[in-house]
């Protein structure tokens, strides 16, 4: 991974801050936040991108030289830029939600399934420049930083109606390759969402559905992790059902 300094903390900060914004929290600080105005939540990277990239034939020398200094020094620049590729994916979550449109799968009307998701609304210009990266570490092959999104008003005003309305709790858990990178953690938060509609509307809906839209809010922080050689995605949801349409025949 390269030679870990005393003073990595201040290389880090040196890093985030050079490529986007940074706030440092301690953490007697960090464990005072609620979600309710401020979201935060941990996002992680592999220094390596994934094990051996940089050892591969594919990789150019100079990618393989965009995550060193002028002194060969590790700078860990790939990791950040894959944090800051993911955020205002995951921010957007959880500030405006997305939207789901579902298809189960039917074999015997030879119905194929289909899911797609979208945000509800997309950060600004300005919103995305309001995320701040907080904390960053360095362990076990893992750029890991902490994402800040102070919530406007109206920001706050969505989350506390999500909340306030009897919403279902819904959670579900999305796999991925490793190799996918950003486009891997993405769909694995796609399935995990669909498996969350699905394992919810089977316990709701006596027939398997035709079709299935709504709505999500993420309630709780993203938990990202790596298991047999997949990213594992498990997310949490409030849902709102827009529309349930069933088959009228078979």
């Amino acid at each position: 991974m390269g030679r870990i300094y005393i003073s990595k903390t201040s290389l880090l900060k040196k890093i985030f801050t050079t490529i986007g914004a940074f706030a440092f929290f301690s953490s007697i600080q960090a464990a005072e936040v609620t979600q309710e105005r401020l979201v935060r939540i941990s996002l992680w990277a592999a220094t390596d991108v994934y094990p051996g990239y940089f050892d591969t034939d594919d990789v150019s020398e100079k990618e393989k030289n965009t995550n060193k200094d002028e002194n060969s020094e590790v700078t860990y620049s790939v990791p950040v830029k894959k944090i800051k590729e993911l955020a205002p994916f995951m921010v957007e979550g959880m500030v405006y939600g997305w939207k789901f449109d579902y298809t189960p799968s039917d074999k015997a009307r030879g119905v194929k399934e289909y899911f797609e998701m979208e945000p509800v609304n997309t950060l600004s210009d300005a919103e995305r420049d309001s995320i701040r990266f907080a904390h960053p570490w360095v362990e076990n092959d893992r750029l890991s930083a902490w994402i800040e999104y102070k919530r406007s008003e109206n920001q706050i005003h969505i989350y506390n109606s999500w909340r306030s309305i009897l919403h279902p709790r819904i959670q579900g858990v999305g796999y991925a390759r490793l190799a996918e990178g950003f486009d891997g953690i993405k769909k694995a938060c796609e399935e995990a969402l669909k498996n969350a509609v699905r394992e919810y509307e089977r316990t709701q809906i006596k027939t398997k559905p035709k079709e299935i839209t709504g709505k999500v809010l993420l309630s709780e922080q993203p938990l990202i992790g790596v298991d047999a050689g997949r990213y594992k995605v498990l997310l949490d949801f409030f849902m709102e059902s827009d529309k349930i349409v069933e088959y009228k025949t078979f």
